[in-house]
């Protein structure tokens, strides 16, 4: 039934055995989101550790709501080029994809470089609006800045990566991700300890290693010239037509991510109440229960693929197997990972932090207090991404991101606004909620949407 047998290497999802190969496509960019994630707090593991600097940490944590709605929105609308091409490659439409995948590329470059600057112009004023701690604004500031210098390095490998998924590689992105994340943490280590360097240190290893992977992923793309996903830089145009194909599926899922992320900056400025060992203490949740984020993210973009080149081909049945696989992997997945995170609390939060630091055991006492508030309900967070995902895969973007801007955005902002305030909820408490609530909200309601949707297609088929 779930496809046990042995299977062929390849990436066409319209045919064969389905369980197992939905797996083995996520499982690379699982691990490598979670080499990303690792990477990450290679950032504030070094930080925090051997730059001598007690505030660089909390700077650091401080602007991964905004980086991450850089990110975010990047990656939501690359995410329109993989639909776009995953479609026309489950219809074997050869010249589409080829056309479609100079336009995407053309136009990450050109979208990176114009967020990275506008990310660097607004960096001090947003910091501010959202009222960062005085004493870490200044370096909170400066390492923002200087990882904006790779954002278009960002779009370019982000936008490479969902065209390599589309066409049903997984693995390329992990073993580019693999070294390049290597050079990261090699530079961490060089610059902040034989350097002396602090937040800008690991920027500059974090830019470095961006481009790294940029260029990789390009000249990747380049070697496959006889594939019709290959690249050419004598083929470089944009395409009008695809283009507002790309854009019309990517920016709604870039918006929805996106204002998941703003939701989160709003929350980071209530946190932001809070003395500087409660902002370390979140910074070290944050990166921790990233990694059960990752962990079940990767099933938002199998669901995404499986489901498009088999919408292409116009296969209902197989999105619906999808649909219940996906389910079935990442609620396991999510629910094992967040149990061994709370199991091996003490130990992760401890890597953050200087033995010696003052304060040190009240900082890891509040990290594991903040885990256990929101990592056991962390597998609805994965529903809710399989079901956006296949939503994606089917070509809606619009009404998604409507659910997901009234059922988590609007509610965290009218909640941090509202609720938070009073007494009974003004505590960490009080924020940490919220996830959970919304978490809940958003599955529902697309969920509804996509059984509504499945049911249209069975109907019209």
């Amino acid at each position: 039934m779930f496809g046990l047998e042995r299977i062929k290497p390849k990436v066409d999802f319209t045919e064969g055995p389905m369980f197992v190969r939905l797996f083995l496509f996520a499982l690379p960019i699982m691990l490598t989101g979670m080499l990303q994630i690792f990477y990450n707090m290679a950032d504030h593991i070094v930080v925090g550790n051997f730059s001598g600097d007690e505030l660089a940490l909390a700077a650091v944590g401080s602007t991964a709501s905004f980086t991450g709605l850089i990110t975010s929105l990047l990656m939501g609308i690359a995410s329109g080029a993989s639909v776009t091409v995953a479609q026309f490659y489950g219809a074997k439409n050869d010249g589409a994809v080829s056309r479609s995948v100079h336009t995407a590329m053309t136009f990450s470059l050109i979208g990176g470089v114009v967020i990275g600057v506008i990310g660097f112009l607004i960096a001090r004023p947003a910091f501010e609006l959202i009222g960062i701690n005085a004493d870490i604004l200044d370096k909170t500031e400066l390492y923002f800045k200087i990882v904006a210098v790779g954002f278009p390095a960002m779009s370019v490998y982000n936008f490479g990566a969902s065209v390599l998924r589309a066409v049903g590689d997984s693995k390329t992105s992990l073993i580019v991700l693999s070294v390049s994340g290597l050079v990261n943490v090699l530079l961490n280590l060089v610059f902040v300890i034989c350097f002396g360097m602090s937040v800008d240190g690991v920027a500059w290893a974090t830019v470095i290693s961006q481009y790294v992977s940029a260029v990789w992923i390009v000249v990747h793309l380049m070697k496959k010239r006889g594939e019709c996903y290959g690249f050419s830089i004598s083929k470089v145009a944009i395409d009008g037509g695809l283009l507002l194909r790309i854009l019309r599926y990517g920016i709604p899922t870039g918006i929805q991510s996106a204002l998941f992320c703003l939701s989160n900056v709003i929350i980071t400025g209530a946190i932001n109440t809070f003395p500087t060992s409660t902002i370390t203490a979140k910074t070290i949740e944050g990166s921790i229960d990233n990694i059960t984020y990752i962990s079940m993210n990767c099933y938002l973009h199998a669901a995404m693929t499986f489901t498009g080149q088999n919408y292409g081909a116009k296969k209902i049945g197989r999105i619906k197997k999808t649909l219940l696989y996906s389910v079935i992997q990442v609620g396991t997945i999510g629910i094992l990972v967040s149990w061994i995170e709370l199991l091996l609390a003490k130990p992760l939060c401890s890597l953050f932090v200087d033995s010696s630091m003052v304060g040190v055991d009240l900082i890891i006492e509040e990290a594991i207090g903040l885990m256990y508030m929101i990592l056991p309900f962390y597998f609805l967070c994965g529903l809710m991404e399989v079901f956006s995902g296949t939503l994606r895969g089917l070509g809606y973007s619009i009404t998604p991101m409507v659910i997901s801007l009234i059922g988590a955005c609007l509610f965290r902002i009218l909640w941090i606004t509202f609720v938070f305030p009073l007494p009974e909820f003004n505590s960490m408490w009080g924020i940490m909620m919220v996830y959970p609530i919304t978490f809940t909200l958003t599955a529902l309601a697309l969920l509804i949407l996509l059984l509504f949707s499945i049911r249209k297609l069975s109907k019209a088929a």
